[in-house]
C-alpha cells in the first residue's frame, strides 16, 4: 500500500514540474547571428562584407541585417530586412549608403550615394544583388548621378 501511495504522490508532482521546465518566451532577447559575404560587381568591385542578423522573432530566419562593406572601389554601410529560407536560400532589402575611392566602377570618385538594394540567395547563400544608388555629394563630376548597384555574390 505504501507502494502505491508513493507511486500516485509522485505522479501528482511530476505535473507541476514537467510545466516548470517549459521555455518562457517573455524573456525579450535578441538573437544575433554572424553575415558575412564575397562580392563583386559595380559600383565596389571586389568586395567583403561583415555584419549581424539580429532575429527578433525568436524564429532565427527573419529580422534586421546590418552590413559594413569594404572593397576596392570604396566602401558601403547598410540596414535593412531579411528572410531566410531553407537550405541558404533567402532574400534581404536594405538601405545603403556608399562612398566610392578613386577607383570605382562606373560610378563619380569621392562620392556619396544613397539608395536601396535587394539581394537573393538561391542555394546556400550563392547569388547576387541589385540596387539603385543616388548622389547626394558633389565631386565635380556631372556623369553618374545615379548608379545601378549589380554584382555577384557569396554570402549575405
Amino acid at each position: 500500500m505504501r507502494r502505491l501511495a508513493l507511486l500516485a504522490f509522485m505522479a501528482v508532482l511530476l505535473a507541476p514540474r514537467a510545466g516548470a521546465q517549459e521555455a518562457d518566451d517573455s524573456t525579450g532577447f535578441v538573437n544575433v547571428s554572424p553575415a558575412v559575404g564575397v562580392h563583386y560587381g559595380q559600383p565596389l568591385r571586389l568586395s567583403i562584407a561583415a555584419g549581424g542578423l539580429f532575429d527578433l522573432t525568436g524564429g532565427r530566419n527573419d529580422g534586421v541585417v546590418a552590413m559594413a562593406e569594404m572593397g576596392q572601389g570604396g566602401g558601403e554601410l547598410s540596414i535593412g530586412y531579411f528572410q531566410m529560407l531553407r537550405f541558404g536560400q533567402g532574400f534581404d532589402v536594405r538601405i545603403a549608403g556608399v562612398r566610392t575611392s578613386l577607383d570605382t566602377w562606373n560610378a563619380a570618385p569621392r562620392a556619396t550615394y544613397v539608395g536601396v538594394e535587394g539581394h537573393v540567395m538561391f542555394l546556400v547563400g550563392i547569388g547576387g544583388r541589385v540596387g539603385w544608388l543616388r548622389r547626394i555629394s558633389s565631386s565635380g563630376a556631372t556623369r553618374y548621378e545615379n548608379v545601378l548597384s549589380l554584382g555577384a555574390s557569396i554570402g549575405l
